[in-house]
Order: C-alpha cells, then sequence, then structure tokens
C-alpha cells in the first residue's frame, strides 16, 4: 500500500497499545471488524475516513490531529467550516497559487495573533 497507510497504521497501534485496548476492543467501539483494524494497522488498506479517524481517537482519548495528518487526511470540522466560509476557501487557493510555504503560515498565524483576530483568548472583536 502507500507510506501514508503504513505511517498512518504504525502510528495506530502504537496509540492503540498505550491506551491498553486490543484490536476487537477498539473494533467493538468504533463499530469496525478485528480484521480491519488489523489491515489498517499493518498498512495492507488505506487509512480510514475522516469520520472512522475521529472516532478512533475519541475511542483512545488522544488528539485527532496526529492520526488526521498520517492519514493526510482534514478534520472533519475545518472541511464544514470551508464550506460555511466561502472566503476561507478562496484564501486557501490564493496561498495554493501564491505557494505558501511552512514560514509563511508561520507568520500569517503569529500575525494573526498579534491583531487578535477572531474570538481567541486574548481578545475578541
Amino acid at each position: 500500500m502507500s507510506e501514508s497507510s503504513d505511517i498512518f497504521g504504525k502510528l495506530l497501534r502504537s496509540f492503540r497499545l498505550n491506551a491498553g485496548l486490543g484490536l476487537r476492543e477498539l473494533a467493538r467501539l468504533i463499530d469496525k471488524s478485528p480484521g480491519y483494524i488489523s489491515d489498517v494497522e499493518l498498512g495492507n488498506v488505506p487509512p480510514p475516513s475522516e469520520e472512522t479517524i475521529v472516532q478512533i481517537s475519541k475511542a483512545l482519548n488522544i488528539d485527532k490531529k496526529a492520526l488526521l495528518r498520517s492519514a493526510k487526511k482534514v478534520d472533519p470540522e475545518l472541511t464544514e467550516y470551508v464550506a460555511e466560509q466561502p472566503q476561507v476557501a478562496d484564501f486557501l487557493r490564493m496561498a495554493k497559487d501564491q505557494e505558501f510555504n511552512g514560514d509563511d503560515w508561520d507568520r500569517l498565524t503569529q500575525l494573526a495573533k498579534i491583531s487578535k483576530l477572531g474570538k481567541g483568548e486574548e481578545g475578541t472583536k
């Protein structure tokens, strides 16, 4: 399978073992078969859907970001936000066209914090 399948599977197995859950118990908690979970962990099948990854994260009591990132998937909450806010999609398209890199995103994040944009902890509109 792909490199992302392998990376995701290894990370999932590590998180599952750290949580002290067996394959059967995790499978039961997310309504999947133990064989499917095993195949995912071994990288024999692609990472599951975004929604299933969120379920897995809840079952393992971990932050969903690491699993979503390793699967190269987008958090369903973000997908919904982009769909509801067309300017977000426009901004992301512009950033892609201008080939923003990691440093650009770091600077933009700092600017947003300094400017106290949104309803964050440091300020409100």
